[in-house]
């Protein structure tokens, strides 16, 4: 099966615009136009005869075929089998992405995540006690009106919270291709969703795209405005206008040797090695690099071993150098002064002070240095001539959470933009370069780069073809 987001297009009009006067409404199931193939993110997901299961798995999620337009209705009918975690919505208002949870943290909580930044453990949607009993049916009902956000567990509600969507963000961990879609998962619990459906209020739309047979292999991720994940040995055919100047450029992009993002590693260099440019990997060690789960890894895990350590990079042999992110680049911010809950986020002194020396090398020959997503933590944190690079320069950064742990000596989990905004960097406010969920914000503000997350990857590796082809 073949997923095309042009294959259908339905329009649902209602002669209703209130939380509770959807009725007359149809709801439109989503099941006959989910093919687990092309649209999971992460879990092994099978679509029976009358419904979807997937298998315990960390972060179990899949995208759904459907692009909400102002205000709907979205439902689903489903029973954990086994596991202790929650069952999450994941929701579009306002442009931004949230989800609803039940059962959530290990420790029965239920809410909506993020609110301000803040999860659902810290957020005023917090409720607690909310015990999903394994093999019992459920249904959650979410209500998304222009003003307000609604859940609904078996008609009782669990969740309200006022907003136009502005306050919303998404856990890195539920993050879908598209920043536009819809999607369900599970956490580490085997679960069937026996129905998915969603409808439309007053005069809003759904996109909703049908499944289409096709002799060819499916994609192992969602194709739904990102592109298909690309195999970063293997270089798009074609070749941009820029190519014939670029060509022959060197660009390292730096990964973390745990949980780098995948598209914001491979995406790049697909675009760059499209225009003759030579790609070297770095890392803090010359040993097998792990992405982050349902980062666009493929069907093969992702794994990428570099091709020098960051001790040995001599900026001489470059023309530029790329941050990809993921929560692992927190191993090389030389001057922040907390620690992570995961260890392997912490790094180790020799290679922060390697990676700073790597990134005043470059400033120091007036060369591009570029960075994605928490990449731009890892700019923000060094020191040139006692300041950060990104000290007065116009950034772009994720609102996405950066990793759990000690910031300025508590218990913190801020947006990834703290880093940057702490450091002195003018931040562009977010969605505000390009075309959200293709050609995404990539900031050039004299030899440094930034790019807010993964959906603006491919435009990132376009944006130093175009400055090196300048040179």
């Amino acid at each position: 099966m073949r997923f095309s987001i042009l294959s259908a297009l339905l329009l649902v009009p209602m002669a209703v615009n209130s939380v509770h006067a959807a009725d007359e409404a149809k709801w439109q199931s989503l099941l006959p136009a989910i093919d687990p193939a092309s649209q999971r993110v992460a879990g092994e997901w099978k679509k029976g005869a009358d419904a979807l299961t997937v298998n315990a798995a960390t972060g179990a999620r899949l995208a759904l075929p459907v692009l909400p337009a102002g205000e709907y209705d979205f439902r689903v009918a489903f029973t954990r089998k086994t596991g202790i975690h929650s069952i999450a919505m994941v929701f579009v208002h306002g442009g931004k992405q949230a989800t609803l949870e039940v059962d959530a943290w290990g420790s029965h909580l239920s809410g909506i995540q993020n609110i301000g930044g803040k999860n659902l453990r810290e957020n005023p949607t917090r409720r607690e006690n909310m015990t999903l009993k394994n093999g019992q049916r459920y249904t959650l009902l979410l209500e998304v009106r222009k003003d307000l956000v609604r859940a609904l567990l078996d008609d009782k509600v669990i969740a309200t919270h006022r907003t136009d969507g502005s306050d919303l963000s998404l856990l890195q961990e539920w993050s879908l291709p598209s920043r536009d879609s819809l999607g369900i998962g599970a956490w580490e619990s085997e679960t069937t969703f026996h129905a998915i459906d969603v409808r439309a209020v007053g005069d809003s739309k759904l996109t909703i795209a049908a499944a289409a047979s096709s002799p060819a292999t499916p994609s192992t991720r969602p194709p739904m405005k990102t592109p298909a994940t690309t195999t970063a040995s293997k270089p798009a055919t074609g070749t941009p206008a820029a190519a014939s100047s670029a060509a022959g450029k060197r660009v390292l992009i730096v990964i973390a040797n745990h949980h780098f993002f995948y598209r914001e590693y491979g995406d790049p260099r697909q675009e760059l090695e499209r225009a003759g440019v030579k790609v070297t990997v770095a890392a803090g060690r010359v040993a097998p690099c792990r992405p982050h789960e349902g980062s666009g890894q493929g069907a093969n895990g992702g794994v990428v071993t570099p091709d020098i350590a960051i001790a040995n990079v001599k900026a001489d042999d470059y023309d530029a150098i790329l941050f990809s992110g993921g929560w692992g680049a927190s191993m090389y911010q030389f001057a922040f002064n907390g620690r992570y809950n995961d260890a392997s986020y912490n790094g180790d002194r020799a290679t922060k002070t390697q990676v700073n020396r790597v990134i005043n090398d470059f400033v120091a020959q007036d060369k591009y240095v570029a960075a994605l997503c928490n990449g731009t933590s890892v700019l923000a944190w060094a020191r040139v001539n006692g300041k950060s690079p990104l000290a007065g320069k116009r950034v772009c950064a994720p609102q996405r959470e950066a990793p759990p742990g000690i910031y300025e000596g508590r218990p913190a989990q801020p947006s990834c933009r703290w880093h940057a905004e702490k450091n002195g960097a003018v931040m562009s406010p977010p969605g505000s370069i390009g075309r959200p969920g293709a050609a995404d914000d990539v900031s050039v503000d004299g030899k440094i780069l930034t790019g807010e997350d993964d959906i603006s990857a491919r435009e990132m590796g376009r944006k130093l073809v175009e400055v090196l082809s300048s040179r």
